[in-house]
C-alpha cells in the first residue's frame, strides 16, 4: 500500500522486537516520558489495538488505542516519525485504529492533544475530531490539553 509518493509499507501489529523502535520514535515525537514497561502493558492490554507502520525497512509509526469505556474507544499514543509526516502514514494508522474498534464494538473514540500541537490538531480535525473541551494542566510540564471526540 503507498504511503506517499516515494515508499511503501503496511500497517500490522506491534510486535515485542518492535519495542526498541517504538521507545525511539517516541522520545523524538512525543514530550511525556513513557517507559518501555508501560508500553508492553498497554500492549498486553489490548494486543489487536497497537498498531505499526512498517516500511519493510524499520517501524516509522505507531498508535496505541484502549477501551475507555463500554462504547468509548481511547487513542493513548500515536506518532510517525517526524521526517515522514504528512506522508500518509498517520492517516493508515488512524484508519487501521478506528476499524479495530469498530470491529469490538465502540461507537466513539476520544484522544487527548496538547494545544500548541496545531499540526496533530488539524490532522485529527481533518479526520472529523472535534474539540470537546479543554484540560487545563493536563501534561507533567503543566501545558493544557484539548480533549477531542469523533464518533465511529
Amino acid at each position: 500500500m503507498a504511503a506517499g509518493n516515494s515508499f511503501f509499507g503496511y500497517a500490522r501489529g506491534f510486535e515485542i522486537r518492535d519495542s526498541e523502535t517504538i521507545m525511539d520514535i517516541i522520545k523524538c515525537s512525543l514530550s511525556e516520558y513513557y517507559t518501555k514497561s508501560l508500553i508492553l502493558d498497554l500492549y498486553r492490554a489490548w494486543p489487536q489495538a497497537f498498531i505499526v507502520y512498517d516500511n519493510f525497512d524499520s517501524v516509522s509509526g505507531f498508535i496505541i488505542g484502549a477501551k475507555y469505556s463500554g462504547t468509548e474507544g481511547r487513542i493513548l499514543l500515536f506518532a510517525v516519525k517526524k521526517e515522514l509526516r504528512g506522508s500518509g502514514i498517520g492517516k493508515m494508522l488512524l484508519t487501521q485504529e478506528l476499524n479495530v474498534m469498530m470491529g469490538s464494538g465502540l461507537s466513539t473514540i476520544r484522544l487527548e492533544v496538547r494545544t500548541d500541537n496545531e499540526d496533530a490538531i488539524r490532522f485529527y480535525k481533518k479526520n472529523g475530531f472535534s474539540i470537546i473541551s479543554t484540560l487545563k494542566n493536563y501534561y507533567s510540564d503543566l501545558s493544557d490539553a484539548y480533549l477531542m471526540w469523533k464518533i465511529i
